[in-house]
């Protein structure tokens, strides 16, 4: 887990040995649909259909409202985005899961092999992820919003895209969009590593945010796209990239 190479955050480092039990995970994303069905018999809130984060400016709730894919029944088969971390985490309860903790998203994401894409060693493409391309600074600049391409081809979605359409980046353990389309909430707190050789952590007992990985449509940044990445992110924050899959454990 964490990594100790050049294009490594200070906060992935360093790379160090964990034991997990076995666990499934999701496949795919939740989609809209998904979330939806789990709020119209009410154990789950209504997604929220307008963004906001902490210090959130007025042209910005404007602008990226718009990509809530709530608001958009075509969007089904997208990824639910605009939640919150407790949302996530009453979803996933509610369907006899919880969110996979960091240890257990990274290796589901990376396998064992030291890989440094989800793919493989291969360098980012529209085939592999729906990251910002020529596409999504086509959208930026059509909205005054300049964005910075990872990639100057086009991957066809100026936002998020269908949940599996980019089989060529699926994960050693077959996770579709485990980098892009949208961040991830995971269960942990967010904090340094203790780098002791431990089974199953758990993160931090406590703390302010939460911590999502992945990277989502509008990355820039190849560094995003490792599976060692990590953001700390406030868990009431409502962004257009951020949703989640769910995991669950096991044993009883």
């Amino acid at each position: 887990m964490g990594s100790d190479g050049k294009d490594a955050q200070a906060n992935a480092k360093p790379s160090h040995h964990v034991k997990l039990d076995s666990f499934c995970i999701d496949l795919y994303e939740v989609t809209a649909a998904d979330y939806k069905s789990c709020s119209d018999v009410g154990k789950c809130r209504r997604a929220p259909t307008e963004v906001d984060w902490p210090n959130i400016r007025a042209s910005e709730h404007g602008l990226y409202s718009t990509l809530c894919t709530s608001l958009d029944p075509a969007k089904g088969d997208h990824p639910i985005n605009c939640v919150t971390w407790q949302m996530a985490d009453t979803y996933c309860a509610a369907k006899g899961g919880r969110l996979p903790t960091e240890a257990e998203w990274e290796y589901a994401a990376r396998g064992p092999d030291g890989r440094t894409y989800p793919w493989g060693d291969e360098a980012p493409s529209p085939p592999h992820l729906n990251a910002c391309g020529a596409e999504c600074s086509a959208w930026g600049r059509a909205h005054r919003t300049p964005l910075d391409m990872l990639y100057s081809a086009s991957d066809g979605y100026p936002a998020t895209a269908p949940v599996g359409r980019f089989p060529a980046g699926r994960s050693r353990f077959g996770l579709f969009d485990v980098a892009g389309n949208v961040w991830e909430w995971v269960a942990d707190w967010y904090g340094p590593y203790d780098t002791t050789e431990a089974a199953n952590p758990v993160g931090p007992a406590s703390g302010d945010k939460r911590v999502i990985r992945g990277g989502a449509f509008n990355g820039s940044f190849a560094a995003w796209l490792l599976p060692s990445f990590r953001y700390a992110q406030d868990p009431d924050a409502q962004s257009h990239g951020i949703g989640f899959r769910c995991a669950k454990s096991t044993k009883p």
